[in-house]
């Protein structure tokens, strides 16, 4: 890069110094064609030779002046040839660099020739065998897969449900009692909470039946009290005075 940037300074110095010179020629020039002016003691003189002395002057004069621009128009294209020509060896010499490429990974590296033996030579020939040996077939590429030891991640974990009671009748009883106020049913309803969470149903409807299986009164009965706790159950109990002559069993459903 130094010696071509030197090489474009010479070459712009040398058209400097020819457009100089090409300047010069044309003042001189300039300076012929501007007519002299004569004395009159001198005008009688000249005109003798004046015809035969213009016209050898403007024929030599005619003649340095193309010398001149022959002369700079060849040094000129002199100098053009060089750099053009430098600018070509510069450009071969370029593209003549060897390319190397590394190889893949997993990919073996090409093998170079010998230095002694032909190119296409084979790597393991024996050293007394006929030269038209075939070369040995190259093996075929495998990728090779790295063993990158990533732990396996676990899925996240599904979000937990929410807690929530779940409440089943286990079963309901009675008992007749005599109290002051006269005769009374007591009945006895169980009730199991298989949730997580604790609460409480919302009511039960009990029945009165006789033999028949036939309703003789019906009420609905509102929950009240300690929650139920989860996995657990309780007992509500509830008081009925005098109930019907007839009575013989009772039915209890609940609304959870």
């Amino acid at each position: 890069m130094a010696t071509q940037t030197q090489d474009n300074q010479e070459i712009e110095q040398a058209i400097e110094r020819l457009s100089q010179k090409m300047r010069t020629v044309s003042d001189a020039m300039e300076l012929a064609r501007t007519p002299v002016k004569k004395t009159a003691a001198n005008q009688n003189k000249a005109k003798g030779g004046k015809t035969r002395k213009l016209s050898l002057g403007k024929f030599f004069k005619y003649i340095l002046i193309l010398s001149l621009f022959a002369g700079l128009s060849y040094m000129l294209a002199s100098l053009v040839s060089v750099y053009m020509e430098k600018l070509k060896n510069g450009q071969s010499q370029t593209s003549e660099q060897p390319v190397t490429t590394a190889p893949l990974p997993g990919q073996p590296a090409p093998k170079s020739a010998p230095a002694n033996g032909p190119a296409n030579a084979p790597e393991n020939a024996p050293a007394n065998g006929p030269a038209d040996t075939a070369e040995t077939a190259q093996a075929p590429f495998t990728p090779i897969i790295a063993d990158t030891n990533l732990t396996p991640v676990a899925p996240p974990a599904a979000p937990a449900a929410p807690a929530m009671a779940d409440f089943a009748l286990k079963g309901a009883n009675y008992q007749m009692v005599d109290t002051e106020l006269g005769r009374a049913l007591d009945i006895f309803i169980t009730v199991i909470n298989r949730g997580n969470a604790s609460g409480r149903p919302r009511l039960f409807e009990i029945e009165l039946i006789n033999k028949d299986n036939k309703q003789l009164m019906a009420w609905p009965m509102a929950v009240a009290g300690e929650e139920v706790a989860g996995d657990s159950e309780k007992i509500y109990k509830t008081r009925l005075l005098e109930p019907p002559a007839d009575f013989h069993n009772i039915r209890v459903s609940m609304q959870k």
